[in-house]
């Protein structure tokens, strides 16, 4: 007759010991408890930006809780895989877009200014960032698994702040330094020539999306120059942002004077459209920098600056901006705007819109 309380004591004290509990879902939630998280640093929208949801999940303690994002590349073939340079803590990578996230063991370097994947081989990804206080372009073919140094600055200082891999030919790659130098690989990094020099650093290479020979680059201080001949040769059009034209155009582009841009974008539909920003706001070309037009924004740029652009890669109508903590929503070209404000102190560096997928769009954060 005391079988059966026994065995019912010792069912209980299992359960009890087992750190299982009797209510429905119990050990799930015990097994949820332990995910790792970072700063909501990383954003995604599934609805081309307007709304947005934190992806700040990680596999593993992270190495800096904290991370500032300042690079964001997604897999044209596999849009779940996307990398993130990171200003202190090397690169970040996921597998699920977004869903969970890893830093790379072997990539430790710092200031990851620079990502860039190959167009036809997305396994091969280059990277610019500091390691030992000297600027650097890695490279690897492996996805991440294994980096080699492919180029390095001759002393500690010039840092490599941009990289851009040519779409229609992949062995080209501009590499842009804070010194002021441009150089230019066309073998995929194996060797490197000097195409340009500047006092001012070249913040921003964009080549367009269906002419290779079309290239473009931005100074710090917001001089625009162009190549017709993939970068043989530049000229500085900087001084067309303010010509003057008839009609009502006219008007507009004096509304141009004095503007400063801090980045450049090449529409990825349209060949010759470019595009500017910064605290001059959003302004368009679309014949190759020769006339602009404002796109007009919801906020102030010069109290707020637009920090990040993106275009929609299936209808160059629908774009989004970033300033501060706020991200921009326009179907009609800057007409009209819907907002979405980010619970953060950071502002936002960075937005892209998956290529394969423009419902899809992922942002960064940074201090």
């Amino acid at each position: 007759m005391n079988k059966i309380p026994f065995l019912l004591l010792a069912t209980i004290a299992a359960l009890v010991f087992s750190g299982c509990s009797l209510a429905p879902g119990g050990v799930q939630k015990a097994q949820e408890e332990k995910a790792y998280t970072f700063s909501k640093v990383i954003w995604k929208s599934a609805d081309g930006g307007k709304t947005w949801e934190a992806k700040n999940k990680i596999n593993k303690k992270p190495r800096v809780a904290d991370p500032d994002i300042l690079i964001l590349a997604i897999n044209p073939q596999n849009s779940n895989q996307i990398y993130a340079g990171l200003k202190s803590g090397g690169i970040m990578k996921t597998e699920n877009g977004g869903e969970s996230w890893e830093f790379s063991e072997i990539f430790t370097s710092e200031k990851v200014y620079g990502l860039a994947l190959d167009p036809v081989e997305p396994r091969i990804i280059y990277a610019s960032a500091v390691y030992q206080g000297r600027g650097k372009i890695f490279k690897s073919e492996d996805a991440g698994a294994t980096w080699q140094e492919i180029y390095t600055s001759a002393a500690d200082g010039p840092l490599i702040i941009s990289l851009t891999v040519d779409n229609q030919n992949r062995n080209a790659i501009y590499a842009t330094a804070s010194d002021g130098a441009m150089i230019k690989s066309f073998d995929g990094g194996q060797t490197w020539k000097n195409i340009f020099e500047s006092k001012s650093p070249i913040l921003k290479v964009a080549i367009d999306s269906d002419d290779s020979n079309l290239a473009y680059f931005i100074l710090q201080g917001g001089g625009i120059w162009r190549s017709r001949n993939a970068g043989e040769s530049f000229e500085d059009i900087t001084g067309n942002i303010s010509k003057k034209e008839e009609g009502e155009s006219a008007r507009e582009n004096k509304s141009l004077n004095g503007r400063s841009f801090d980045f450049i974008k090449a529409d990825p539909k349209n060949s010759g459209w470019l595009y500017l920003a910064g605290s001059g706001g959003i302004i368009r070309s679309r014949d190759a920098g020769d006339n602009w037009e404002v796109v007009p924004a919801l906020n102030n740029p010069q109290s707020f600056p637009v920090k990040a652009l993106a275009i929609n890669p299936a209808n160059s109508n629908g774009m989004l901006y970033g300033a501060s903590q706020a991200a921009y929503k326009s179907e009609d070209s800057g007409e009209s705007w819907s907002t979405f404000q980010f619970d953060t102190k950071k502002k936002i560096r960075i937005m892209e819109f998956d290529p394969s997928n423009p419902s899809v769009v992922y942002l960064g954060l940074s201090e």
